[in-house]
């Protein structure tokens, strides 16, 4: 039986998804368009916001291939813009007609063809550095190369005609990328990646600057592909992007997106922006109007309070139950505004999969039916989150079909039928159940104690299990962010029950950064095996790549080190959907999840409600239409709110 909590209800349904139902004008996506493009009041001085975040930039502001942060995705957003096509809702991507004038696609024999032709009036955010098809055709170029890659970036595998050759180095051109003039260059996307369940995705790219990130160098296609010709090396790019004052990655300066970089302060984590005047709007044609925008870092304890006296304006993605309700009771006594939206995302207890005890199936599995994820929702989230068993988010557009809540208009007896049969009921919920956890232990053979005798509960502490490499103790060395409520609730819990299953967890309180760089392997190597945190999806669900047990790919892309051909088919089915075949995506979905619970390469904990408290002088901000803040105050403004009409006797 399909189930949802009726506290999500409405939110689920407040997402746009125009493959089910057309937008009407009265909905809240609709009016904040109309209110953006025709009824902003013009602001008699500059206008300034500042929006506080419990996550700390890490100074990631380039791409993704360095690591992903949600708020370092958050400045990303704000900085760099102009892409080909763009996500219009969590099932589609479109054309920006900002940006492009048109985009064909044609068969050719290397496969399926995108020509993109620009608009003439693209600039950087200085208003004199146009950008021109060979400011993209430098940005496939650069993140393909070999070496971008030797300098640490993480970038997957690109589904475009003679990557190989190119990433290896074997060839100096990328024949996939073709620049034909000065406005016009083609993707080649290989056959092998034809069909894509998300087709238009795989040409959304970013224009970066050539003379920014390598200075000398210029993008040239003589007649095969598109090659840089300059002294393009390593050791240029470890200068022009990793310089810690002055780099790329954290100090963009020349950028395309809807806001400039003022400073940033890496120690504070306190970002500053000012308005693009050269930014043509996003591609429905909407430009920012607040002046200045600041990104702080915010704790829970005090930032209501913060908010309160007005040193923050917007308090964006609160999770903690006592914060919200905190919240709540600020936004009933006047002045204060908030928005509530599934999140896309969820919160899990991450795994090196590739050492330790956790290595094996059954240790994940056991750790998952001693972990009371009920008492950590109630505790952390109380009643705004639900517990998730797979790789997903309450917000997604997948998890509202599985629940019933979101069907295609005017279905067949046949086609409701079918639909009806996408669930998530099938996977296993692993109730906290001690006897289960040591079942599987034991028949794992955790049967040991430390001298390589049987273990006997109530003289032995600790199981051991005979390996290859000797006996290894079912000890896990767990990394706990420092100042996170989450976390040590985390460990709380299993400081109760992995005792009585002869385990235990070797706890390092460390910091968020340093959790991040072992998380995502940036010494090559773990120092910990598990620890607590949140991720959201990104727009594209394709985890193909994420569970691949390629070595490249180690590190940023598969984060958990599982090795798993089944996992890696069931996704590659997923993605190679064809598009719009909603229903068959569905199913390769759910087949995918059942695997994933099965294997747990994370542990899912929960999938919450975020809350966002602003100031009523923030208008028009709608985070319940958008995926993230900055996407939401592109239609926002900052006014005095509307005084409420008189009610008429």
């Amino acid at each position: 039986m399909k189930r949802i909590a009726a506290l999500l209800v409405a939110a689920l349904l407040a997402l746009s998804c125009a493959a089910f139902a057309e937008e009407t004008t009265e909905t809240p996506r609709a009016s904040a368009l109309q209110t953006a493009l025709t009824g902003r009041p013009e602001a008699g001085e500059p206008t300034r916001l500042v929006v506080g975040n419990t996550t700390k930039v890490s100074g990631s502001f380039f791409t993704t291939f360095f690591g992903n942060n949600t708020s370092d995705m958050d400045v990303r957003t704000m900085l760099h813009g102009y892409s080909p096509t763009v996500w219009d809702n969590q099932i589609r991507f479109v054309e920006d007609p900002q940006v492009v004038v048109s985009i064909n696609r044609e068969e050719t024999a290397e496969g399926a063809a995108y020509t993109v032709t620009l608009q003439p009036d693209l600039y950087y955010n200085d208003g004199r550095t146009r950008i021109t098809a060979k400011d993209y055709a430098f940005s496939w170029a650069l993140i393909a190369s070999p070496a971008f890659a030797a300098i640490g970036a993480q970038a997957p595998e690109i589904n475009v005609a003679g990557y190989e050759a190119y990433r290896s180095g074997e060839s100096r051109v990328f024949s996939g990328v073709r620049l034909l003039d000065e406005l016009t260059f083609r993707i080649i996307i290989k056959d092998a990646f034809d069909p894509y369940f998300y087709d238009l995705s795989q040409i959304a790219l970013n224009p970066y600057p050539i003379q920014t990130l390598a200075p000398g160098c210029e993008i040239r296609d003589d007649g095969e592909g598109v090659y840089i010709d300059g002294p393009f090396t390593a050791e240029l790019l470890a200068r022009t992007i990793l310089d810690p004052e002055a780099g790329y990655l954290s100090h963009p300066a020349l950028t395309s997106g809807p806001y400039i970089l003022t400073s940033y302060n890496s120690e504070a984590g306190v970002v500053d922006f000012a308005l693009n005047p050269y930014y043509k709007g996003n591609y429905e044609g909407v430009q920012p109007v607040i002046d200045q925008i600041t990104l702080v870092p915010v704790l829970p304890e005090d930032m209501i309070e913060r908010l309160a006296s007005g040193e923050v304006g917007l308090l964006n993605k609160a999770v903690d139950s006592a914060v919200i309700q905190q919240g709540i009771q600020l936004t009933g006594e006047g002045g204060f505004a908030m928005q509530n939206y599934p999140r896309l995302g969820y919160g899990f207890c991450a795994f090196s999969c590739e050492q330790g005890p956790q290595q094996f199936q059954a240790v994940r599995q056991a750790l998952n039916y001693a972990f009371d994820s009920q008492a950590f929702i109630d505790d952390i989230l109380g009643g705004f989150g639900l517990p998730v068993y797979g790789y997903y988010g309450i917000g997604q557009w997948m998890v509202s079909a599985a629940n019933g809540t979101l069907l295609p208009e005017d279905m067949t007896e046949a086609e409701a039928a079918a639909w009806d049969e996408i669930t998530l009921d099938t996977l296993n919920q692993y109730p906290y159940n001690l006897i289960e956890a040591k079942r599987l232990l034991i028949e794992d053979g955790w049967t040991l104690n430390a001298a390589g005798e049987p273990f006997e509960e109530g003289r032995d502490a600790l199981r051991y299990k005979q390996t290859n490499a000797g006996l290894m103790p079912l000890t896990l060395s767990f990394a706990q962010c420092a100042d996170n409520a989450a976390a040590a609730k985390v460990v709380a819990l299993y400081a109760e029950s992995l005792p009585q299953l002869g385990a235990s967890l070797d706890v390092s309180v460390v910091p968020f950064g340093e959790l991040l760089a072992d998380y995502y392997r940036e010494n090559s190597q773990r120092k910990y095996d598990m620890n607590f945190m949140a991720t959201n999806f990104v727009s594209t669900f394709d985890p193909y790549l994420v569970f691949s047990a390629r070595p490249e790919l180690q590190g940023v892309v598969n984060t958990s080190g599982i090795v798993d051909e089944e996992l890696v088919q069931r996704a590659w089915e997923m993605r190679a959907t064809e598009p719009g075949d909603l229903l068959t995506f569905l199913r390769r979905w759910q087949k995918m999840q059942e695997r994933f619970n099965e294997l747990l390469p994370t542990m899912p904990i929960y999938s919450n409600i975020y809350f966002d408290f602003h100031t009523d002088r923030l208008q028009n901000y709608y985070a319940n239409a958008e995926y993230s803040w900055p996407v939401a105050i592109l239609y926002a403004y900052l006014g005095e709110p509307a005084e409420p009409e008189a009610a008429v006797e």
